[in-house]
C-alpha cells in the first residue's frame, strides 16, 4: 500500500504574509465592532475554530456556534480578495510544487489542516496546488485537531502506519501521534528547531528541499 502523506499548509506548504490573520480581524470588526481581535491570538498549529474562539475570549464576549459560523461566512471572501490583492506575498516554501508532484503515483497527497476547507481551497488556489491534493481533513471536521488523522483515514480506509502527516508545530507532531501516524515536522513555519525537536519527531528536516532524500527514505519503508 502506497503511503498518504497529509500536508499541513500555513508554514508548511506556504505562507501568506498575514492575508489570513487580516481578513479575521476584518470579518470581527464589521460583526462584532473589535479591531484587531485576532492580534494577541496564537494561530500556528490551531484550527480556525479554535483560533475564532480565542479571539472571542480575548475580547471578552460570550459566543456560540452560530457567532463562529457568521465569523466564517464573513472571512473567507475577505480572504479571497485579501489573497488576490498581496499574490507577492505569498511564498511557497522551497521545493514544495516539485516534490508534491513527485510524490503525486507513488503516494496519496491529502491535506490535514486547521483551516476551514474554504479557506484551504482559497489559499492554495492562489499558488495552483488545490488540484494536487486527493482530500483532506480541515477545521470544519473538528475544532481539536487531535481528531483530524482519524477523520482522513476514514476517508479513503487507509491503516495509521501507512499515515505520515507534514507539518511546521508541534501541534502538527501531536495530532499524528494521536492518530498513531508517522511525524514529519519542517522548520519553515511557526515553530523554530528546537521547539520541534523537543516533541521528538519520526523526521525533522530545514525544509522539504534539504530534507527530501530522507522523507523518500522514509516514505520507502512504509510501502
Amino acid at each position: 500500500m502506497k503511503p498518504l502523506i497529509l500536508w499541513d499548509i500555513d508554514g508548511t506548504l506556504l505562507s501568506t504574509g498575514g492575508a489570513g490573520r487580516t481578513a479575521l480581524d476584518e470579518a470581527f470588526q464589521e460583526l462584532f465592532g473589535v479591531a484587531r481581535a485576532f492580534a494577541e491570538v496564537s494561530f500556528g498549529g490551531r484550527t480556525d475554530p479554535g483560533i475564532a474562539a480565542q479571539a472571542f475570549l480575548n475580547a471578552g464576549l460570550s459566543h456560540d456556534e452560530e457567532d463562529i459560523a457568521r465569523l466564517q461566512r464573513a472571512y473567507l471572501p475577505l480572504l479571497q480578495r485579501r489573497l488576490a490583492e498581496t499574490r507577492e506575498r505569498i511564498v511557497l516554501h522551497p521545493a514544495v510544487p516539485a516534490l508534491v508532484d513527485e510524490l503525486h503515483g507513488a503516494a496519496t497527497n491529502a491535506l490535514l489542516t486547521g483551516n476551514w476547507s474554504e479557506g484551504a481551497r482559497h489559499k492554495l488556489q492562489a499558488v495552483g496546488l488545490w488540484e494536487r491534493f486527493a482530500f483532506g481533513a480541515f477545521g470544519d471536521d473538528s475544532p481539536d485537531r487531535n481528531e483530524l488523522v482519524p477523520v482522513a483515514r476514514e476517508r479513503c480506509a487507509y491503516p495509521p502506519r501507512h499515515v505520515v502527516v507534514i507539518g511546521d508545530t508541534p501541534a502538527d507532531v501531536a495530532c499524528a501521534r494521536a492518530g498513531g501516524a508517522v511525524a514529519v515536522a519542517v522548520c519553515t513555519g511557526w515553530s523554530d528547531r528546537e521547539q520541534l525537536q523537543a516533541c521528538q519527531p519520526d523526521l525533522l528536516v530545514e525544509d522539504l528541499d534539504q530534507g527530501r532524500e530522507a522523507l523518500l527514505e522514509l516514505l520507502g519503508g512504509l510501502g
